[in-house]
């Protein structure tokens, strides 16, 4: 339980279930008023999407975010971690399936959500790296090289071949 109140977690899949927008946004810290889902709402850009639903936070989305984009689902799950406001955040391919909009809506909230707060990201999509702080590769489960975006391009290894392998997917890493 103490470890879980510390951490704030975003997959690839959001996970959201048969409720409001709100009520999904909420699961973050359950004892948020209305104005706090409404500020994490706004953060994360779900507003954005919102005012077009036909009762805005209040309206009712299906299991898994029927009724909603990925990229929609992906911003409640990215307001759900506003809310909890929890130091550690960890990411899993926080932008995957996300077409071009949705990708830069959420990595603008993410850039927002992580200050301040220790993030680990797991992706193989360039753009997600470039604001890392520190690079770990993996490759095969172990540690082949780390250090910052630029050194670790400057340095020609296994980052370089892999970042210079085209448009951005890193799918061996």
């Amino acid at each position: 339980e103490h470890w879980r109140r510390h951490l704030a977690w975003i997959g690839q899949n959001p996970v959201l279930f048969h409720g409001t927008v709100g009520e999904n946004i909420l699961l973050g810290r359950p004892a948020a008023v209305a104005a706090e889902v409404e500020s994490a709402a706004s953060a994360a850009r779900v507003l954005e999407f919102c005012r077009h639903l036909p009762a805005g936070l209040d309206t009712p989305v299906g299991e898994q975010g029927f009724g909603l984009s990925r990229g929609q689902a992906q911003r409640v799950a990215l307001a759900r971690a506003f809310l909890k406001d929890a130091p550690l955040l960890l990411l899993d391919e926080p932008t995957a399936g996300l077409d071009t909009e949705n990708e830069q809506l959420v990595l603008t909230a993410l850039d927002e959500l992580s200050r301040g707060r220790t993030v680990l990201t797991i992706t193989h999509r360039l753009e997600n790296l470039r604001r890392a702080d520190h690079i770990v590769v993996l490759k095969g489960g172990r540690i082949v090289e780390k250090g910052t975006y630029k050194e670790l391009l400057a340095s020609g290894g296994a980052f370089y071949r892999l970042a210079t392998r085209g448009a951005g997917e890193m799918a061996d890493a």
